[in-house]
């Protein structure tokens, strides 16, 4: 078995993540592991896969895109063989911190130009656009990092919240468990 990369993106719509995995199973293909999102009406995901050496990359892309097409998607697929990444484990404690406001040039660089001069790991981001009744665009950011133990955590807040002051945004630093029990939904 080789393991390869498969990138799909393009307009959401019902059925990608299945016709995907019934086209990978049909080639005898074996899932290792995947991302997927939306971000307003596109969609993206990363798999990792394993399959038979007997395939090419290109034989797994004709097999997923010719199912997507035959299904009404209209996707771009990307299959590349896959390459172990430099993972660096950063040794710290997971937090959580949230901007809230209006969207402005350079607001993501801001934020991400502190992460890495810290070298402060970003394990996940999102941001969401939010509908408003004025002209400005207003967003929220969820940037959950991992801050390494050396990071003097009180000068990071204040440095994190003087870029938000300045750009009247909200901002929320919280440890990632505090957050996690204070958003917890509960079901009964």
């Amino acid at each position: 078995m080789d393991k390869i990369l498969v990138a799909v993106t393009g307009p959401d719509r019902s059925g990608v993540v299945y016709s995907v995995a019934e086209a990978l199973n049909q080639l005898k293909c074996d899932f290792v592991d995947m991302s997927q999102t939306t971000v307003a009406d596109q969609f993206s995901s990363i798999m990792i896969v394993n399959k038979p050496s007997s395939l090419t990359n290109e034989d797994v892309k004709c097999a997923i895109v010719n199912l997507l097409q035959k299904r009404g998607c209209n996707m771009s697929v990307d299959i590349q063989d896959y390459q172990p990444g430099a993972f660096v484990h950063t040794e710290g404690e997971p937090f959580v911190i949230t901007v809230d406001g209006a969207n402005s040039k350079g607001l993501l660089v801001a934020f991400t130009r502190i992460f890495f001069e810290g070298k402060i790991n970003i394990d996940n981001f999102r941001s969401i656009r939010q509908d408003s009744d004025d002209k400005e665009e207003k967003v929220l950011l969820v940037f959950e990092i991992t801050v390494p133990y050396d990071i003097d955590r009180r000068a990071l807040h204040k440095t994190l919240s003087d870029i938000a002051k300045e750009r009247h945004l909200s901002l929320s630093m919280q440890h990632r468990q505090i957050f996690e029990a204070i958003h917890r939904v509960s079901v009964a």
